[in-house]
């Protein structure tokens, strides 16, 4: 079978060589247009379809074609043409050569047994005077402008040729295509307006009549009529009959910002339709509507919002699965014309480059790395990292440093658009630049968390990166000591709930040696003294009963229990601060919750009636197994009380300064829910509390006899503010993100107008804001602290040196920024002296207002 299609290139020729390049292995396809587009020959050499730029006018040309073809679908000629008769085409002469003389080229050529399926146009009727509907392929053709006389006369030439024929007239052909996509029709040009929110006029009033096609179901039409045998009649092909008010009111659905006007712009006639049932009759089906099309096109053209993470996962959509397995598709937003195949080791690291030009496709097949980034084009960027699972794209967008760390064997696609060629490397395509070093690599593959400490599940999504930071707590001596910088990111696992940091740092690094004393604070002994009061009455409490306090500090959760002469126990793996603790006679042993310290307490001392883990259970990475010993080592109607920095809090407030590595995890009800349920335990009552910054304080009983209803309304006030979906976490890393714009400007102001600046206090989340916001010692000169501990230190990282709070009397210091913002009011109460002298105190919350005025 040889099938020679002239005007290939054209809007429907275009869809029509895609239909076939599926057949061009069977079929000799040959395509011949005058024009040459440099993307369209491309795609067709390489479906294995001919191409010839050729004229439809080189007679010699066009005769050896045609008479060496089974079927000839003649595409070719003049679509640019006039619509009304005041814009008669200039171009006349030129659509009768090209349409008249050069179909009749066409014919001539014909053998007897070739078939030439021929496009007419339903506006051979456009001169009636009256409206007409549903005219059928009897009705005798009225044209009156140019192209509709050409069509018309063409049609008399082939009926007349006693060669075997199939004439189509055409409705309004509608519908997206690439390149030679035809704007000006109907449809489409309602469709561009619409993607713009602009204004579609209705000539007229909109009442014209139409016949709508789209140009698929064109295409295909085409097809059928080549593979079957009908032969010598002409059908008229359209979907729809509707007129272009409609059209128009089809758009504003699909866009409601597009503005629709009437005006009294001229109309060839009131319109007319035609009938499709003779071609219905033969079989043929219509698969694409309007309003589908109308649709595609507006969504193609319409703007898009920019996808502002470097890099963003794609997964895999539109499933099947049956007992074979599954399938899955993925819709990538530009062509490829490159796939390479990568193998990568466990352990091993690949790219440590960017693209200037190219977006980053990797399609993981098997295994699972770790990608890490960097913006290029942000001299304030931050190291963020991801997990990549089997399955997932990752894209990443151009001048973005990214790096692959292995953790399993691995095999991935990298989808290309553009060249790759190796020569070129670091010259055109890929530059090389070096994100992660050997330290990185061992850093990541030793204690990277890449499944959810909760429930194991895989499926861990990245909310926020506060870069790769220095530990919080822990202060250096001099800035010639060295620093080790972490990952700092949290991630929500989308199976349980669970938010966790991605970074597991050594608790020894954390802990053994701990500058954080809680008693420094007032209202944390008074918030303590009061729990221990209220414990004792809520359970009844006598003096028999063990109290142990998990991650005990300075003793200051167990003091009020030691005046009121109760049996304590406190354990705490800080050497410095257990040993405070003991000096205070707060007994406490110095070792992690682990099986040695419950070793010694099964020994030493009897079941305990409480246990308490007040802002420590987000401290441990090994979570189910600290929450079993501890519901173990109870006493049968014992409970487990837990306060911990509740993560709703966090999100509505923006204090994401409670993220820090000492922090691996951070609470919702629904996830602390979720942890207790795998250990057969519920959570028996939740009650809010006022330390750092929003907290809950949780009471799991051993034997448990009824559930608080406060559980349930904590579980649904959760549902319905969206700490299981998505958009709360992306709303919440936008407003990080903009709070460091806001600050960062508003401290620029506050240092031009005063020039020295210094903060108050260094607590743990004072890093972590001071790191992320990249304000260091040029700014901040230096921080006052209550904490003899911390006195004659330097937060790492940005370098600001830690000084008592006499010092801040003894500079001229007029602005003081508070970065124990949760203790603004104590902190302001204690300093009216300076205050009245014209210290101003500023909390660090304030600067994130875009508002903030100095």
């Amino acid at each position: 079978m040889k099938i020679l299609i002239t005007g290939g290139l054209g809007y429907i020729g275009t869809e029509l060589c895609e239909i076939y390049s599926g057949e061009s292995r069977f079929k000799e396809i040959t395509v011949v247009d005058k024009r040459f587009i440099s993307e369209r020959v491309s795609q067709l050499r390489n479906w294995g379809i001919n191409f010839i730029q050729g004229d439809i006018l080189d007679k010699d040309l066009i005769t050896d074609l045609v008479k060496n073809s089974d079927v000839v679908i003649h595409l070719a000629g003049i679509t640019d043409v006039a619509y009304v008769k005041s814009e008669a085409a200039q171009n006349e002469n030129e659509i009768k050569t090209v349409g008249e003389i050069g179909t009749k080229n066409i014919i001539n050529a014909l053998t007897p047994d070739a078939k030439l399926i021929f496009p007419s146009t339903h506006v051979v009727f456009e001169g009636f005077n009256e409206i007409k509907e549903e005219l059928s392929e009897d009705e005798e053709p009225n044209p009156v402008l140019t192209y509709s006389v050409n069509k018309r006369n063409s049609e008399i030439d082939i009926i007349n040729s006693n060669k075997q024929f199939i004439i189509l007239r055409l409705g309004s052909v509608y519908g997206y295509s690439t390149d030679t996509m035809r704007v000006g029709i109907m449809p489409n040009l309602f469709s561009k307006i619409a993607s713009q929110n602009g204004t579609i006029k209705l000539f007229g009033g909109g009442v014209q009549l139409k016949s709508l096609v789209n140009i698929k179901d064109v295409a295909r039409c085409f097809k059928f009529f080549e593979e079957n045998k009908f032969t010598n009649e002409i059908y008229h092909l359209r979907r729809e009959n509707t007129n272009v008010k409609e059209v128009a009111e089809l758009c504003k659905k699909i866009n409601p910002k597009v503005s629709l006007i009437k005006t009294d712009d001229e109309i060839p006639n009131m319109g007319y339709t035609i009938s499709n049932e003779k071609l219905l009759s033969t079989g043929f089906e219509f698969r694409y509507s309007l309003e589908e099309s109308l649709n595609e096109m507006i969504s193609n053209w319409s703007e898009t919002p920019k996808n502002k993470n470097l890099e963003y996962i794609l997964k895999g959509g539109n499933e099947y699965i049956d007992d074979r397995g599954r399938i899955t598709n993925y819709e990538l937003t530009e062509p490829i014309n490159l796939i390479g195949y990568i193998e990568s080791k466990k352990g091993t690291v690949r790219a440590n480059h960017y693209h200037p030009i190219q977006e980053q496709k990797c399609l993981l097949i098997k295994g699972r790395y770790v990608s890490v980034i960097k913006d290029l084009a942000d001299e304030n960027s931050i190291i963020e990292t991801k997990i990549i699972n089997e399955g997932d794209i990752a894209i990443i967008h151009p001048n973005v440093i990214h790096t692959m760390v292995f953790l399993e064997d691995s095999i991935f696609l990298n989808l290309v658009r553009g060249e790759r060629e190796h020569e070129n490397y670091g010259l055109t395509h890929t530059i090389r630049n070096i994100l992660v070093d050997e330290e990185f690599r061992l850093q990541i593959m030793n204690s990277y968390k890449a499944d959810c400490r909760v429930c194991k599940s895989k499926d861990l999504e990245p909310i926020i990166s506060l870069g790769k930071v220095p530990l919080a707590n822990n202060l250096i001596e001099n800035l010639n000591q060295s620093v080790e910088t972490f990952p700092l990111e949290l991630f929500k696992c989308n199976s349980c709930n669970n938010c966790q940091l991605s970074y597991n740092v050594d608790p020894k690094l954390m802990f053994d040696h701990y500058l954080y004393t809680s008693s420094t604070s007032k209202s944390f002994i008074k918030h303590f003294d009061d729990a221990a009061e209220k414990y004792i009455k809520q359970y009844a409490l006598n003096k028999n009963d063990l109290i142990i306090d998990i991650g005990s500090n300075d003793g200051i959760g167990l003091r009020k229990f030691k005046e009121l002469g109760f049996d304590i126990l406190g354990v705490e793996p800080a050497k410095n601060i257990a040993e405070i603790a003991n000096k205070n006679n707060i007994p406490t042993i110095n070792s992690y919750f682990d099986s040695d310290a419950i070793k010694i307490i099964n020994e030493q001392y009897r079941k305990p009636k409480i246990i308490l883990a007040s802002n420590v259970f987000a401290h441990n990475n090994d979570l189910l197994e600290i929450a079993n010993s501890a519901m173990n080592l109870l006493e049968d109607n014992g409970v487990f009380i837990i306060e911990v920095q509740y993560l709703v809090d966090t999100i509505k407030d923006l204090t994401f300064d409670n993220i820090y590595h000492e922090h691996y995890n951070y609470w919702s009800v629904i996830a602390l829910q979720n942890l207790f349920n795998q250990l057969d335990y519920n959570i028996s009552n939740v009650e809010k509390i006022d330390t750092h910054g929003g907290s809950i304080r949780i009471y799991i009983e051993k034997n448990q006899m009824k559930i608080n209803p406060s559980v349930k309304d904590y579980i649904k006030e959760e549902t319905v503010f969206g700490i299981d979906k998505p958009d709360v976490f992306i709303k919440f890393k936008s407003q990080i993100e903009e709070s460091k714009i806001n600050v960062l400007k508003n401290i620029k102001n506050i240092k031009t107008a005063s020039d020295k600046i210094a903060a108050y206090a260094a607590p743990a989340k004072a890093s972590t804001k001071l790191n992320y916001y990249g304000i260091s010692s040029d700014i901040i000169e230096f921080i006052v602290e209550d904490n003899p501990l911390k006195h004659n230190k330097i937060i790492p990282g940005v370098n600001i040196p830690i000084y008592d709070v006499d010092y801040l009397i003894e500079k001229d210091i007029k602005v003081v920024i508070v970065l124990a913002w949760n203790f603004f009011d104590y902190i302001v109460d204690k300093n009216k002296s300076l205050i009245d002298k014209g210290v101003r105190f500023i909390s660090i919350k304030e600067l994130e207002d875009p508002n903030f005025n100095f």
